[in-house]
Parts: C-alpha cells; structure tokens; sequence
C-alpha cells in the first residue's frame, strides 16, 4: 500500500493539466521557455568566450581527468546494467517478494523502464539534432579554424549539438530523482559534472549540454505518468504481455 501510494503520489504530479490544472501546465511551459531563452543565450554570450578560455587555460593533467570524469556520461557504462536491474526486479516482482529495502520491487521495475524509455525517446530527439544542426565540434575551431554549423550528415566533428554523453548523465539523474527523491542532489551533481567534462575537453559547446538536460528532463516528465502510475499496469507484466489489453500483471 505504502508503495503503491508513492508511486501514485509520482504519477498524480507528472499529469500536469489533467491533473493539476491549467496553472502547472502553465508553470511547465514558462520554465521550458526560460530554459530555451538559457540556451540561446548561451550560443550568444557564453561558448565561444568559454571555449577560448578553456583551450588557453586547462592543463594536460585537468583535460585527461575530466577525460575519466566523462564516462559519467557514456551509455554503454550502464545500459547492461539497467537492463539486468529491471530483469531481477521484475523477476523478483513476478515471485511476490516485496523488497522493501529498496521502495518495492515494482518502483524499481517501473523506474527502470522509465529510464529506459526516456533514454530512447531522448537519444532519438538528441540524434536527429545531431546530423540534422550539424553544429562544429569546439575542437573543429582550433585544428581547422571553423566555428558554426555544416552539412547535415557531416559526421562527428560537425555533431556537437546536443550532447549524448550530457543526455545519458542527466536521463538517469531525472529518472533517478523521480524514483529516489532523496538522491536527487549526488545524482543531478555527478551529471552536471559530467556535462562539464564535455566543456573541458572541448568535445562540446556549454549550450549543447544545457540543450541535453532540457532534452532529458522533458523526455522524464512527459514519460512518467505512464510508467509510474498504478492505473497502468503494463510495466508490470512480462514485456511480452505488455500490449495485451485487460490482461492483470
């Protein structure tokens, strides 16, 4: 009950107007906005001045660090591993075991498919940004020369927007913090340092990885409400079952 309780109380906050009404949809769309306004002001003000700075300033030693640093970011650290987190919840789910260490098995089956499904809608959006932009890596600018945008389909010195490793840290922070409030801060901190890794090593411009947050964070609240609330039973089914309508999990 307690689980199923919480797991409502994140769903009910996700429905925004159905839910809520016209005030939080209006509340979500005025922060989408301001954060679209945050992003366009800087690829004006902020990323060539940010990029020169740190191409003059940080040091072999800073760079092969962050280097490390970057791994926050790289999908192929977690997807095996999400995907066997979901697979022993759901197993363990399927026997009547509780887990109550853990918030239940079924928060940790539903926010695991949570994760999954935002990182898919998220790398779709971020991929077709990629080659369609086609916006020069910062590197591109001091072994060529060349600031802007390509061709699209260029390849990846002209891919830089947005960040997929930027996109992968802050998916699985959002999803974490629907499902763990209370490890929202460490999570959000370790992808914003992993989405600073990628300014330091020059593989992308600061408004690339503000546009991978936004991407992420959206991808989580729209996804939500369909994979955490208990009128929807399906994330609780075998995978094979999950489109057989009336069927009980």
């Amino acid at each position: 009950m307690v689980q199923n309780t919480a797991l409502r109380d994140d769903a009910h906050s996700s429905h925004g107007a159905p839910r809520h009404g016209k005030a939080a949809r209006n509340r979500w769309m005025a922060a989408w906005l301001l954060a679209l306004l945050l992003i366009g002001g800087l690829v004006v003000f902020v990323d060539l001045p940010l990029a020169r700075y740190l191409h003059a300033n940080v040091s072999p030693a800073v760079d092969n660090a962050f280097e490390w640093i970057g791994e926050l970011g790289d999908s192929n650290n977690y997807a095996w591993v999400v995907l066997a987190v979901y697979i022993a919840a759901l197993a363990a789910l399927r026997r009547g075991r509780d887990g109550a260490w853990i918030g239940g098995y079924e928060r940790v089956v539903r926010g695991s498919l949570l994760l999954m499904g935002a990182w898919i809608a998220g790398g779709i959006v971020t991929g077709l940004l990629k080659q369609t932009v086609a916006r020069a890596r910062p590197y591109v600018l001091f072994e060529q020369g060349y600031y802007g945008l390509g061709h699209a389909f260029q390849g990846k010195p002209f891919n830089s927007f947005p960040s997929s490793h930027s996109l992968t840290a802050f998916v699985l922070a959002s999803a974490i913090a629907v499902v763990a409030p209370r490890w929202r801060l460490p999570v959000f901190a370790l992808a914003v340092l992993a989405g600073i890794s990628r300014l330091v090593n020059l593989d992308h411009f600061a408004s690339d990885v503000a546009a991978s947050a936004l991407i992420a964070i959206t991808a989580v609240h729209v996804l939500k409400p369909w994979f955490l609330d208990p009128a929807y039973r399906w994330p609780t089914r075998l995978p094979w079952r999950w489109f057989r309508r009336g069927e009980r999990a």
